[in-house]
């Protein structure tokens, strides 16, 4: 039986459709109060699900009244559960040395520098004389983030030593890492590879900004590059080497980051083992022709997949670019009343009295929108002229009660 750990970010996605041969004998662990779908046999939930002991428990309990033969695990924060349990449950699928690597980020750049790929000087640090230390060694700004962080969430740019204080808590909490700041265009591969071979290579450009953009209330997202352009196989070089320097799974879906500077040199910033959050996953069907995360889903649990379709239906695949709106500190007032013209699935991803104001606000994630859209093309350019005008479009359809407008 395949055992599935479903963050309450995945709630509702359509795991009895995408495994359908297992369709009734599925298992799940999930927080309490998330309704994991149809299709399930047993399921345990746990009331913290961001405590990894609570949740290797469950996974145990299931065990104990089952016969579990494959693991999937689809968010950040599962990818080491999931890992550790496979391999207590000796069955196949990424085990703990690779998936740390894919989450520690000091580890990754090591692996990396050791396997050929650029990567900014780094460090990891425990207070703020190390911050400081590496400041003095690498003069400018510098970037200060968890070790195993995702989505942005406790990043800090530092232009210089007067702002140590301000992450001088954050750091001695333990686990985060600093390194040198990188200028340049901000760009993602999202990469499968299949028993060590690559099957896909899907390379895209973040609009400016990229995934730091909510820090200012902007919309952001990313297109896929054309064929041509020379970026396209540079930036799948890097991924293959960047996967080739990390230890190896027997099948890998990653969402890899990478700098290009104006000197066009590639610099890594980050690897996640696991498909990019939303709204790529959207972006990506359009590309490979089905839902990466279902493509994922079945290469994981072992189940059949036509690979070389889903290859010829990248080469033939329009220009496709994802955007969203991330949310405001404040209140949400008006929604729109219909998608912008000449874009597919559109979602609004809020309602009206939804208040993202106060630490909801602070601790917003670069993949927290209120709403997401694609806009496909056959040139570059058309593309990002439908994208801009999109983005003014969707705007205008929202409103808010912002917090500084309400407070005495």
């Amino acid at each position: 039986m395949i055992l599935i750990l479903i963050s309450p970010r995945n709630a509702g996605l359509p795991f009895a459709d995408w495994l359908d041969e297992e369709r009734g004998r599925l298992l799940a662990v999930t927080a309490r109060g998330t309704d994991p779908g149809p299709g399930f046999l047993d399921v345990e939930q746990v009331a913290d699900y961001t405590d990894d002991t609570a949740v290797r428990d469950a996974a145990r309990r299931l065990r104990e009244r089952h016969d579990i033969t494959r693991v999937l695990a689809l968010a950040e924060v599962d990818v080491e559960r999931a890992a550790a349990l496979r391999a207590e449950l000796d069955v196949p699928g990424q085990r703990p040395d690779s998936a740390r690597a894919y989450r520690d980020k000091v580890l990754m750049k090591e692996r990396a520098a050791a396997g050929g790929v650029r990567v900014p000087a780094f460090a990891p640090v425990r207070d703020e004389t190390e911050v400081l230390a590496f400041m003095a060694a690498h003069p400018g700004p510098v970037v200060v983030k968890p070790r195993d962080g995702s989505g942005s969430t406790g990043v800090a740019v530092l232009d210089g030593p007067a702002d140590v204080p301000s992450v001088a808590d954050q750091v001695r909490s333990g686990g985060h890492e600093v390194e040198e700041f990188v200028a340049g265009r901000f760009h993602h591969v999202d990469a499968l590879h299949v028993d060590g071979e690559p099957v896909v290579s899907v390379p895209s450009a973040y609009t400016d900004g990229g995934c730091l953009s909510h820090w200012t209330d902007s919309g952001n997202g990313s297109w896929t590059l054309e064929a041509d352009d020379p970026l396209h196989a540079r930036l799948t070089e890097q991924t293959q080497r960047l996967i080739a320097a990390l230890p190896p799974a027997p099948a890998l879906f990653v969402h890899a980051e990478f700098f290009v500077t104006d000197t066009r040199e590639i610099v890594l910033c980050e690897v996640a083992g696991r498909v990019g959050g939303t709204p790529i996953p959207a972006m990506l069907r359009i590309v490979l022709g089905l839902d990466p995360r279902e493509l994922w889903s079945r290469i994981e649990c072992g189940l059949p997949v036509d690979l070389d379709a889903v290859r010829a239906h990248a080469r033939s695949a329009p220009l496709v670019a994802n955007f969203g709106l991330p949310p405001r500190d404040g209140r949400v007032t008006r929604v729109p009343e219909q998608p912008p013209a000449g874009t597919t699935d559109f979602t609004v991803l809020t309602d009206v009295g939804e208040d993202w104001s106060g630490e909801r606000y602070r601790n917003r994630k670069s993949g927290d929108f209120v709403a997401t859209w694609l806009v496909t093309a056959r040139t570059e350019g058309d593309l990002l002229a439908r994208v801009a005008k999109s983005e003014a479009e969707a705007e205008a359809g929202f409103g808010w009660a912002l917090t500084a407008e309400v407070s005495p």
